[in-house]
């Protein structure tokens, strides 16, 4: 979706008023540039966090050449999705959920009953989500523990570099058990 789909949508759900519907998409945004600009957050509760970072100058490389170049500071925007915009993404008994369904409407608390529901009801969908989650689950903790072994190995050899090196393979093993 682009801005111009953005507008036709909203002017849907203003009964045909594409003037009124390009004034508050153009109003909103707007808005959140010109305050995110000015360095003050722009929190939207249950859809997300608009916000700024700044970055140090440092040293960069030239792709082409190899050549060390300086990179000036600079000013970036960031966005992190809210609870309710996150649970929109997941997917609840197996299937997206669309805008209208009642765990988007009313955010953690009905995707967690619905989600319940689904497992509770015998459904097969239902039960390969929960299995699906639990063997995610299992993943992380086995990433988790084989990257903190490596990092206890490399503190006991001492040196900064077995330090870098157990901890990228310890990564390396992270990866592998998450797929």
């Amino acid at each position: 979706m682009n801005k111009s789909d953005l507008i036709a949508k909203m002017t849907e759900r203003l009964n045909g008023d594409r003037t009124t519907a390009v004034a508050a998409v153009n109003g909103v945004l707007e808005e959140i540039e010109g305050s995110v600009a000015r360095g003050e957050r722009v929190s939207l509760s249950g859809f997300g966090t608009f916000d700024r970072r700044e970055r140090a100058p440092r040293l960069g490389r030239n792709p082409r050449t190899g050549e060390a170049i300086r990179v000036g500071a600079s000013v970036i925007p960031v966005f992190r999705a809210g609870t309710g915009f996150k649970t929109m993404l997941t997917q609840a008994d197996g299937v997206a959920m669309s805008p209208g369904s009642a765990a988007a409407e009313g955010g953690v608390a009905k995707a967690a009953d619905e989600r319940s529901q689904a497992t509770t009801s015998g459904s097969p969908v239902g039960t390969v989500v929960v299995a699906t989650d639990a063997a995610a689950d299992g993943r992380k903790k086995a990433g988790k523990k084989a990257a903190k072994k490596a990092r206890d190995q490399a503190a006991e050899k001492g040196s900064k570099s077995a330090r870098k090196a157990a901890k990228k393979k310890a990564r390396k093993k992270a990866a592998k058990s998450l797929h």
